[in-house]
């Protein structure tokens, strides 16, 4: 049985842009300001998954690949700022994602992301024939590869190819020979990802301990979202010192820990204004501790660039 199918869509919201890359579970939030404006596009052919992100806002993302699967990505962002697993990216970046160990990537608004996603099994009968039935294929780390291990500039143009013709003439792969070769052509590519023994190193141990306070502190956040979290408090489940703290936060999310908390909370309430219709958006809000209603429509406004009601509106007309 063959599997043929590609989506394109254009997302509005940061978590219906996570939902929108089939058998991943991811989580997103938008940390920038303005609204949220992403290209999603993703492609299966057989045992082989290509896709393609776009975002103009700044997003935290995590959450793991397709179970059972090799993944590798290729990132493209102009701005400083961005990371994967902890380590900096910048300009374009090739990096391995395992789908037994939950990934983070930070990244900044405008980054591009095109990743292939191939089934172990398959994969390993592929590479047992190239390079001998003694041969063990190598899960890779979920890490950047360094130049000049591998060359990005092909492995990008391979799932270009792909997308287009997925995009422009999609009937052209529904001919078993044009999809074999093509899902051959881009297992040899992960294969060259997984052999290309450029693997970057371990991280620092002080860029470690930062990420370990904000996980943390994050971890802390989300169990307690819907109580009244002090810097106080977030001092004592982490362990740390207010300055400790404040440096981790800035480092790693480069916001402070009071303005990630709010926005957390103001995108767990523009999810709900989406899935809790019965409740009015005064509920929503004070179920995640905004209780100054016109302080809250500010913020709410200005990280999102529309008001909560413009979005509950939205979604009702979508839903109806």
């Amino acid at each position: 049985m063959t599997e043929l199918h590609f989506t394109r869509q254009l997302t509005t919201e940061a978590q219906a842009q996570a939902s929108s890359v089939d058998a991943w579970e991811q989580r997103y939030e938008q940390l920038s300001n303005g609204r949220f404006a992403g290209l999603s596009e993703d492609l299966h052919l057989d045992y082989v998954q290509v896709f393609h992100e776009h975002a103009n806002q700044t997003v935290l993302q995590a959450g793991h690949g397709r179970p059972g699967t090799i993944a590798f990505a290729v990132t493209q962002v102009e701005q400083p700022g961005s990371w994967y697993c902890g380590h900096d990216i910048g300009g374009r970046r090739l990096i391995a994602l395992s789908p037994q160990r939950e990934f983070e990537l930070l990244a900044g608004a405008g980054m591009d992301l095109m990743a292939v996603c191939i089934d172990a099994a398959p994969l390993s009968e592929l590479a047992a024939t190239l390079f001998g039935p003694g041969f063990e294929l190598r899960l890779p780390e979920p890490v950047p590869v360094r130049e000049p291990g591998f060359d990005e500039t092909e492995f990008t143009r391979l799932l270009g190819a792909a997308l287009t013709l997925a995009r422009e003439n999609l009937t052209q792969l529904e001919q078993p020979a044009a999809r074999h070769m093509l899902s051959l052509s881009l297992a040899d590519a992960v294969l060259h990802c997984i052999g290309s023994d450029a693997f970057e190193a371990e991280l620092p141990a002080s860029t470690v301990a930062r990420r370990h306070i904000v996980a943390m502190a994050r971890e802390y956040m989300h169990a307690h979202a819907d109580e009244a979290i002090s810097v106080p408090d977030l001092c004592t489940a982490t362990g740390v010192s207010r300055r400790a703290l404040q440096y981790a936060f800035e480092d790693v999310v480069h916001l402070s820990p009071v303005t990630y908390l709010r926005v957390m909370r103001l995108n767990r309430v523009r999810c709900e204004l989406q899935t809790r219709v019965r409740d009015t958006i005064g509920d929503v809000a004070a179920r995640w501790g905004f209780w100054h209603l016109s302080r809250f429509a500010s913020d709410y406004s200005r990280l999102f660039g529309e008001l909560p009601s413009a979005t509950r509106m939205r979604w009702l007309a979508k839903s109806g």
